[in-house]
């Protein structure tokens, strides 16, 4: 995958904004939905798409060697919503001085990083891995950026990967400095060529004395091949 490709989607992306409505302005929790790549030699790539209680979720990687590129975009005409386990109701009383957003409304959030794969070997599994990513992304209808570093860690087969994701992530929302964790457990199948995402995890709110959080469940579809 040309990563200059990326990085032009990336760019016209976050710059047209005209169809999108102002919204809250409040911060949108992003599901992290890491990718899972075999070792076999080439440029291995992913594109996937999930829906999470926020809205939709699209996603496209390309590995080569140890490095991973990685292009997002959330999404949500302000019709998209799914809520099995009813997190949309995670609300706290005072909801109007949070800044995460709790529910699913019309928004579009675009974002790019770049990381590193190491892998050992495994007892249980064929692999460890461990995954460690720094990005930028735009919360394209309030032109809110954030920056972020990522740490994942996760056991491989062939057919299955179980990890932990943990996500720092720094923007400023109504003016305010805002810094949150973002931790995800991930359990992903792999079915010939595609890999079933199933992700739950929060995003906790670190100031003094406002400490909060919201919770973000995902399901979805990563489809693998090689270039």
């Amino acid at each position: 995958m040309n990563i200059k490709v990326i990085i032009l989607i990336f760019v016209l992306s976050i710059s047209y904004t005209p169809i999108f409505g102002q919204s809250n302005d409040l911060y949108l929790p992003v599901t992290i939905n890491s990718p899972v790549f075999e070792e076999t030699p080439g440029t291995k790539v992913q594109a996937g798409t999930k829906i999470n209680n926020f809205g939709l979720h699209f996603q496209l990687a390309s590995r080569l060697n140890d490095n991973v590129v990685i292009f997002s975009i959330q999404q949500n005409n302000g019709n998209i919503e799914l809520d099995p386990l009813n997190f949309n109701l995670y609300k706290a009383y005072d909801q109007e001085t949070h800044l995460i957003q709790s529910y699913p409304e019309e928004t579009l959030y675009g974002e790019l990083a770049w990381g590193r794969i190491f892998s050992f070997d495994s007892f249980l599994f064929n692999t460890h891995t461990l995954k460690f990513f720094v990005g930028i992304g735009n919360q394209i209808h309030n032109l809110d950026s954030r920056y972020f570093v990522q740490l994942d860690w996760g056991s491989q087969s062939e057919k299955f990967y179980a990890g932990l994701s943990v996500r720092g992530n720094y923007t400023s929302v109504q003016q305010k400095k805002l810094f949150t964790i973002e931790p995800a457990l991930q359990g992903k199948i792999k079915l010939w060529r595609f890999w079933m995402v199933h992700q739950l995890g929060y995003s906790a709110a670190v100031k003094n004395h406002e400490d909060y959080m919201k919770p973000i469940y995902t399901v979805g579809l990563n489809y693998a091949f090689s270039l």
